[in-house]
């Protein structure tokens, strides 16, 4: 067969399009607040409830995508996404928001473990770690893309036109599913007889745990970076909240090209191992940049764009590895559940660690903490290389 890259781009455009509704919150949360009465610890919940269901049920949606079929669960996903966010648009207590998120978060779940399988039944072998590279990119696209305008959509229609936004950007992938051919299953065995079987199949493996632990670690320090970024150019440099977001949403961005010099580094025959452990290295190096208060902030905000971007090479090692990883190749969804699983418990227990770390030690600490998940990384990347196919 040849690569089918609108398919592909279909795929991917399903998770940008749940990216987006991740990150229509965090700049909309002072609109939010004020309107619906919400604490810091209800806000931290908004932000965080999507995290958390994703590090709860990735593995069990995993599995029921790999039985309802990619196609329906990637359709079902966008639906929800939609529901979901123009249900929000209509909350009016902070109890209709949550339920709108709870709706949004199942449907994000959905796309995600969803989007690998779609891709792999749409390329050939040889484009596959290309295509995975680029699906890698997924998060920081959609999260940065609507951070970055953000500052522009929400004075002039308030946080409820976020939600429409999300919405409407979110039917764009779902009309092209819906009109596309759809793209022969990849197939294997003769599917296991209940949602258990393949779960099992998945998890004893040891490999799954490598790839699940280090994205657990290489997003429990990105999210921790960059979730106290904005508050740093705050209240180190002075910035305004605007500027401070669209600064924020720039360097979020710059993971991408390191998604795809990923892609393009595996397509050429570098190891997958001695990507990430190159990441990790990388990322704790420029860490102490990024907190250092004694460096310009021209220098430190430098150092940021090159955490995002030399943390794309990790992503893309990790998300093009699931085909080859999965314990059949019709249990591809299943491991992505997985990895979803240890991404999202990294995104939500992250920020809450660094917060402590900064809270008994002060900043200075906080480049330390990265480090410390970049070594950890480190070993399990080590550990990985003698199981790398």
């Amino acid at each position: 067969m040849t690569t089918r890259w609108s398919h592909v781009t279909i795929a991917v455009l399903g998770g940008v399009a749940a990216a987006v509704h991740v990150g229509k919150v965090p700049p909309a949360l002072p609109l939010l607040r004020d309107e619906l009465q919400l604490d810091l610890v209800a806000a931290g919940w908004l932000m965080g409830l999507v995290a958390l269901m994703g590090g709860l049920l990735g593995l069990v949606m995993g599995r029921l995508a790999d039985r309802v079929t990619h196609r329906r669960a990637m359709i079902l996903s966008l639906v929800l996404l939609t529901c979901g966010s123009m249900a929000g648009l209509f909350a009016h207590s902070a109890a209709m928001l949550f339920a709108s998120r709870i709706v949004e978060g199942f449907g994000l779940i959905l796309a995600v473990v969803a989007a690998p399988a779609l891709i792999t039944s749409a390329t050939e072998a040889r484009d596959r770690g290309l295509a995975f590279a680029i699906w890698a990119a997924w998060l920081p696209v959609g999260v940065g893309g609507i951070m970055l305008v953000s500052p522009v959509l929400l004075p002039v229609y308030g946080w409820r036109g976020a939600w429409i936004a999300a919405a409407l950007f979110t039917l764009i992938p779902l009309a092209a599913l819906l009109l596309s051919k759809p793209v022969s299953s990849v197939t294997g065995a003769t599917p296991p007889s209940s949602l258990l079987d393949g779960a099992r199949l998945t998890v004893a493996l040891p490999t799954t745990w490598l790839l699940g632990g280090m994205f657990l670690l290489y997003a429990a320090s990105f999210m921790s970076v960059f979730g106290f970024l904005p508050t740093m150019l705050i209240e180190e440099s002075g910035l305004a909240l605007g500027t401070a977001s669209v600064m924020t949403a720039i360097a979020v961005l710059a993971n991408v090209p390191g998604n795809i010099a990923g892609g393009y580094l595996l397509r050429h025959g570098a190891r997958r191992w001695a990507l990430i452990v190159t990441a990790f290295f990388l990322l704790s190096l420029s860490a102490f940049v990024v907190f250092a208060s004694e460096l310009p902030l021209t220098i430190r905000y430098t150092a940021a764009l090159l955490y995002a971007a030399t943390g794309g090479l990790l992503p893309a090692s990790i998300m093009s590895a699931l085909p080859a990883y999965a314990a059949r190749q019709d249990l591809v969804s299943t491991i992505s559940g997985f990895i979803m699983q240890g991404t999202n418990l990294g995104q939500f227990l992250g920020p809450l660690l660094l917060a402590a770390v900064v809270s008994a030690k002060g900043w200075a600490a906080a480049p330390y903490y990265v480090a410390a998940t970049a070594l950890f990384g480190i070993l399990l990347a080590l550990k990985f290389r003698r199981r790398e196919i």
